[in-house]
Protein backbone atom coordinates (compact mmCIF):
# COMPACT_ATOMS: atom_id res chain seq x y z
CA UNK A 1 0.00 0.00 0.00
CA UNK A 2 1.51 2.93 -1.09
CA UNK A 3 1.23 5.65 1.66
CA UNK A 4 1.04 9.54 0.21
CA UNK A 5 3.91 12.53 1.32
CA UNK A 6 1.04 14.39 2.19
CA UNK A 7 -0.15 12.39 4.48
CA UNK A 8 3.17 12.23 6.46
CA UNK A 9 3.98 15.76 6.08
CA UNK A 10 0.37 16.66 8.07
CA UNK A 11 1.43 14.18 10.48
CA UNK A 12 4.93 15.65 10.99
CA UNK A 13 2.85 19.30 11.24
CA UNK A 14 0.94 18.18 13.87
CA UNK A 15 3.83 16.98 15.96
CA UNK A 16 5.56 20.21 15.14
CA UNK A 17 2.39 21.74 16.92
CA UNK A 18 2.17 20.06 19.70
CA UNK A 19 5.81 20.48 20.41
CA UNK A 20 5.58 23.81 20.32
CA UNK A 21 2.75 24.61 22.56
CA UNK A 22 4.68 23.03 25.43
CA UNK A 23 6.20 25.14 27.78
CA UNK A 24 8.92 24.01 29.61
CA UNK A 25 7.99 21.62 32.52
CA UNK A 26 9.42 19.46 34.72
CA UNK A 27 10.00 15.97 34.31
CA UNK A 28 6.97 13.31 32.95
CA UNK A 29 4.71 11.54 35.43
CA UNK A 30 6.45 13.27 38.07
CA UNK A 31 2.98 13.77 39.48
CA UNK A 32 0.32 12.19 40.29
CA UNK A 33 -2.03 14.05 37.90
CA UNK A 34 -1.23 13.05 34.05
CA UNK A 35 -2.62 14.20 30.46
CA UNK A 36 -2.12 12.35 27.33
CA UNK A 37 -2.65 13.51 24.18
CA UNK A 38 -2.64 12.18 20.58
CA UNK A 39 -3.54 12.55 17.22
CA UNK A 40 -3.28 10.45 14.23
CA UNK A 41 -3.66 10.54 9.97
CA UNK A 42 -4.53 7.43 8.15
CA UNK A 43 -4.98 6.31 4.75
CA UNK A 44 -6.07 2.62 3.51
CA UNK A 45 -8.86 0.60 3.34
CA UNK A 46 -12.60 0.77 3.99
CA UNK A 47 -14.99 -2.70 4.34
CA UNK A 48 -18.91 -1.87 4.13
CA UNK A 49 -20.94 -4.72 3.74
CA UNK A 50 -24.98 -5.23 4.18
CA UNK A 51 -26.78 -8.19 2.87
CA UNK A 52 -30.79 -8.30 3.37
CA UNK A 53 -33.01 -11.01 4.03
CA UNK A 54 -34.70 -11.01 0.82
CA UNK A 55 -30.86 -10.80 -1.12
CA UNK A 56 -29.52 -14.11 -1.88
CA UNK A 57 -26.05 -12.73 -2.97
CA UNK A 58 -23.75 -11.05 -0.67
CA UNK A 59 -21.63 -7.50 -1.05
CA UNK A 60 -18.83 -6.83 1.08
CA UNK A 61 -17.18 -4.16 -0.49
CA UNK A 62 -14.13 -2.70 -0.09
CA UNK A 63 -12.33 0.72 -1.18
CA UNK A 64 -9.70 3.33 -0.13
CA UNK A 65 -10.29 5.15 2.80
CA UNK A 66 -9.22 8.07 5.16
CA UNK A 67 -8.77 8.14 8.83
CA UNK A 68 -8.60 10.76 11.22
CA UNK A 69 -8.11 10.22 14.87
CA UNK A 70 -7.85 12.18 17.93
CA UNK A 71 -7.68 10.87 21.72
CA UNK A 72 -6.92 12.73 25.38
CA UNK A 73 -6.86 10.73 28.34
CA UNK A 74 -6.51 12.33 31.68
CA UNK A 75 -5.16 9.99 34.82
CA UNK A 76 -5.00 10.69 38.83
CA UNK A 77 -2.18 7.84 40.14
CA UNK A 78 -3.86 4.89 38.66
CA UNK A 79 -7.12 6.12 37.43
CA UNK A 80 -7.64 6.79 33.62
CA UNK A 81 -10.44 8.57 31.96
CA UNK A 82 -10.48 8.58 28.13
CA UNK A 83 -12.38 10.50 25.33
CA UNK A 84 -11.10 8.65 21.69
CA UNK A 85 -12.87 9.90 18.50
CA UNK A 86 -12.42 7.84 15.24
CA UNK A 87 -13.61 9.81 11.90
CA UNK A 88 -13.50 8.02 8.63
CA UNK A 89 -14.21 8.44 4.58
CA UNK A 90 -16.02 5.86 2.73
CA UNK A 91 -15.52 6.26 -1.17
CA UNK A 92 -15.83 3.44 -4.39
CA UNK A 93 -16.55 -0.24 -3.01
CA UNK A 94 -15.57 -3.08 -5.19
CA UNK A 95 -16.30 -6.81 -4.73
CA UNK A 96 -16.81 -9.98 -6.46
CA UNK A 97 -19.92 -12.51 -6.40
CA UNK A 98 -21.81 -15.00 -8.06
CA UNK A 99 -24.90 -14.82 -9.61
CA UNK A 100 -28.11 -17.54 -9.25
CA UNK A 101 -26.09 -19.38 -11.87
CA UNK A 102 -23.04 -19.55 -10.59
CA UNK A 103 -21.22 -17.06 -12.51
CA UNK A 104 -18.83 -15.03 -11.21
CA UNK A 105 -18.66 -10.87 -11.13
CA UNK A 106 -17.37 -7.65 -10.23
CA UNK A 107 -19.63 -5.20 -9.10
CA UNK A 108 -18.32 -1.82 -8.49
CA UNK A 109 -20.44 0.69 -6.45
CA UNK A 110 -19.54 4.21 -6.79
CA UNK A 111 -20.46 6.87 -4.01
CA UNK A 112 -19.50 8.91 -1.27
CA UNK A 113 -19.41 8.70 2.98
CA UNK A 114 -18.44 8.94 6.07
CA UNK A 115 -18.08 7.02 9.92
CA UNK A 116 -17.73 8.14 12.96
CA UNK A 117 -16.79 6.34 16.10
CA UNK A 118 -16.44 7.65 19.85
CA UNK A 119 -14.94 5.92 22.86
CA UNK A 120 -15.44 6.60 26.48
CA UNK A 121 -12.80 4.86 28.64
CA UNK A 122 -12.45 4.43 32.25
CA UNK A 123 -9.51 2.41 33.63
CA UNK A 124 -6.11 2.11 35.10
CA UNK A 125 -3.72 3.49 33.99
CA UNK A 126 -0.53 1.17 35.08
CA UNK A 127 3.44 1.39 35.65
CA UNK A 128 3.80 5.30 35.05
CA UNK A 129 7.58 6.26 35.86
CA UNK A 130 8.92 9.38 36.50
CA UNK A 131 10.63 10.47 33.48
CA UNK A 132 9.34 7.18 31.25
CA UNK A 133 6.64 7.90 29.17
CA UNK A 134 5.46 3.95 29.27
CA UNK A 135 2.02 3.10 30.40
CA UNK A 136 -0.29 0.51 29.94
CA UNK A 137 -4.13 1.42 29.75
CA UNK A 138 -6.35 -1.30 30.92
CA UNK A 139 -9.87 0.24 30.31
CA UNK A 140 -13.91 -0.36 29.97
CA UNK A 141 -16.24 1.82 28.14
CA UNK A 142 -19.12 3.17 26.04
CA UNK A 143 -18.80 3.22 22.49
CA UNK A 144 -21.35 5.41 19.90
CA UNK A 145 -21.46 5.20 16.41
CA UNK A 146 -22.95 6.01 12.78
CA UNK A 147 -22.17 5.69 9.09
CA UNK A 148 -23.68 7.47 6.13
CA UNK A 149 -23.29 6.55 2.81
CA UNK A 150 -24.51 7.57 -1.09
CA UNK A 151 -24.51 5.34 -3.44
CA UNK A 152 -24.37 7.22 -6.83
CA UNK A 153 -24.32 4.05 -9.40
CA UNK A 154 -23.55 0.31 -9.39
CA UNK A 155 -22.23 -1.60 -11.92
CA UNK A 156 -21.90 -5.61 -12.54
CA UNK A 157 -19.21 -5.93 -14.59
CA UNK A 158 -19.31 -3.35 -17.06
CA UNK A 159 -23.32 -3.32 -17.33
CA UNK A 160 -24.67 -0.48 -14.61
CA UNK A 161 -27.66 -2.12 -12.94
CA UNK A 162 -28.57 -0.18 -10.05
CA UNK A 163 -28.22 3.68 -9.15
CA UNK A 164 -29.33 6.65 -6.43
CA UNK A 165 -29.17 4.82 -3.01
CA UNK A 166 -28.46 5.82 0.60
CA UNK A 167 -27.61 3.42 3.27
CA UNK A 168 -27.32 5.00 6.79
CA UNK A 169 -26.99 3.17 10.09
CA UNK A 170 -26.12 3.82 14.14
CA UNK A 171 -25.42 2.17 17.25
CA UNK A 172 -23.95 2.02 20.36
CA UNK A 173 -22.34 -0.61 22.76
CA UNK A 174 -19.46 -1.34 25.28
CA UNK A 175 -15.83 -2.35 24.62
CA UNK A 176 -12.89 -3.59 27.07
CA UNK A 177 -9.23 -3.77 25.81
CA UNK A 178 -5.73 -2.57 26.46
CA UNK A 179 -2.86 -0.41 25.44
CA UNK A 180 0.47 -0.66 25.88
CA UNK A 181 2.87 2.13 25.03
CA UNK A 182 6.50 0.63 25.81
CA UNK A 183 9.70 2.97 25.90
CA UNK A 184 12.80 1.05 25.31
CA UNK A 185 16.20 3.69 26.49
CA UNK A 186 17.11 5.42 29.31
CA UNK A 187 14.34 8.01 31.38
CA UNK A 188 14.54 12.10 30.64
CA UNK A 189 16.04 11.14 27.01
CA UNK A 190 15.61 9.53 23.28
CA UNK A 191 13.50 6.55 23.67
CA UNK A 192 12.41 3.87 20.97
CA UNK A 193 8.46 3.01 21.21
CA UNK A 194 6.31 -0.41 20.80
CA UNK A 195 2.68 0.95 20.95
CA UNK A 196 0.37 -2.26 21.08
CA UNK A 197 -3.50 -2.76 21.73
CA UNK A 198 -6.32 -4.96 21.27
CA UNK A 199 -10.13 -4.19 22.02
CA UNK A 200 -13.11 -6.33 21.85
CA UNK A 201 -16.79 -5.91 22.76
CA UNK A 202 -20.81 -5.21 21.13
CA UNK A 203 -21.94 -2.56 19.52
CA UNK A 204 -24.87 -3.50 17.46
CA UNK A 205 -26.61 -1.72 15.12
CA UNK A 206 -30.12 -0.48 16.66
CA UNK A 207 -31.16 2.64 14.26
CA UNK A 208 -31.18 1.49 10.13
CA UNK A 209 -32.27 3.43 7.35
CA UNK A 210 -31.88 1.83 3.34
CA UNK A 211 -33.25 5.11 1.14
CA UNK A 212 -34.55 6.96 4.01
CA UNK A 213 -36.90 4.02 4.96
CA UNK A 214 -36.06 3.15 8.67
CA UNK A 215 -36.47 -0.87 9.99
CA UNK A 216 -37.53 -2.20 14.01
CA UNK A 217 -34.58 -4.20 14.31
CA UNK A 218 -34.45 -7.11 16.39
CA UNK A 219 -31.00 -7.76 17.13
CA UNK A 220 -29.52 -11.61 17.38
CA UNK A 221 -25.60 -11.12 17.46
CA UNK A 222 -22.97 -8.40 17.39
CA UNK A 223 -18.96 -8.53 17.31
CA UNK A 224 -16.66 -5.42 17.62
CA UNK A 225 -12.73 -6.40 17.23
CA UNK A 226 -9.36 -4.27 17.16
CA UNK A 227 -5.95 -3.44 17.48
CA UNK A 228 -3.01 -2.03 16.43
CA UNK A 229 0.78 -2.58 15.94
CA UNK A 230 3.06 0.55 15.83
CA UNK A 231 6.83 1.63 16.32
CA UNK A 232 8.62 4.82 16.38
CA UNK A 233 10.12 7.38 18.83
CA UNK A 234 10.08 9.48 22.08
CA UNK A 235 11.54 12.50 23.09
CA UNK A 236 11.12 11.65 27.18
CA UNK A 237 12.81 15.17 28.17
CA UNK A 238 9.74 16.87 26.15
CA UNK A 239 6.50 13.94 26.84
CA UNK A 240 7.17 14.24 22.70
CA UNK A 241 6.51 11.25 20.77
CA UNK A 242 5.97 10.04 16.99
CA UNK A 243 4.91 6.70 15.92
CA UNK A 244 3.84 4.97 12.91
CA UNK A 245 1.84 1.51 12.14
CA UNK A 246 -1.58 -0.48 11.52
CA UNK A 247 -4.61 -0.51 13.38
CA UNK A 248 -8.00 -2.04 12.01
CA UNK A 249 -11.39 -3.10 13.53
CA UNK A 250 -14.77 -4.19 12.18
CA UNK A 251 -18.00 -4.35 13.39
CA UNK A 252 -20.33 -7.01 12.74
CA UNK A 253 -24.24 -7.59 13.48
CA UNK A 254 -26.74 -10.21 12.47
CA UNK A 255 -30.29 -8.75 12.86
CA UNK A 256 -34.21 -9.53 12.13
CA UNK A 257 -36.61 -7.38 10.13
CA UNK A 258 -39.93 -7.50 11.02
CA UNK A 259 -40.89 -9.07 7.19
CA UNK A 260 -38.12 -11.80 7.35
CA UNK A 261 -39.34 -15.36 7.44
CA UNK A 262 -38.34 -16.40 10.68
CA UNK A 263 -35.13 -18.32 9.51
CA UNK A 264 -33.84 -15.71 8.08
CA UNK A 265 -32.16 -12.77 9.01
CA UNK A 266 -29.72 -9.43 7.74
CA UNK A 267 -26.07 -8.75 8.11
CA UNK A 268 -24.38 -5.73 8.59
CA UNK A 269 -20.80 -4.96 8.61
CA UNK A 270 -18.28 -1.99 8.85
CA UNK A 271 -14.42 -1.74 9.22
CA UNK A 272 -11.00 -0.45 8.29
CA UNK A 273 -7.58 -1.57 7.92
CA UNK A 274 -5.05 1.53 7.66
CA UNK A 275 -1.51 2.68 8.15
CA UNK A 276 -1.25 5.69 10.37
CA UNK A 277 1.20 8.16 11.63
CA UNK A 278 0.56 9.60 14.56
CA UNK A 279 2.11 12.35 17.65
CA UNK A 280 1.58 11.92 21.10
CA UNK A 281 1.85 14.50 23.91
CA UNK A 282 2.29 14.01 27.82
CA UNK A 283 2.23 16.30 29.89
Amino acid sequence: MKISGRLIKRALLVALVLTAAVPARAEVNDSDLGVYLRGALGGGRVYLGYVSYSNSTGDLGAGPGATLNLAAMLAYKFIGVEGNMLVGTIGDLEWKDEDLGGDEHTYTSTGSGYYSILDLKLGLNLFREEGDMGYTFIYGGLRYWRMVRAQDSLKEDENEVFTGTKLEAEGNGWIVGFRDFSTIGPNDGFAVVLQTSLFAGKAPVDNFKWNDAGQDLENNKSLTLGGELAAGIALQDIGFSLVGGFRGEANVTTFKDPAAPADEESVFGLGNLTFFVEAGMQF
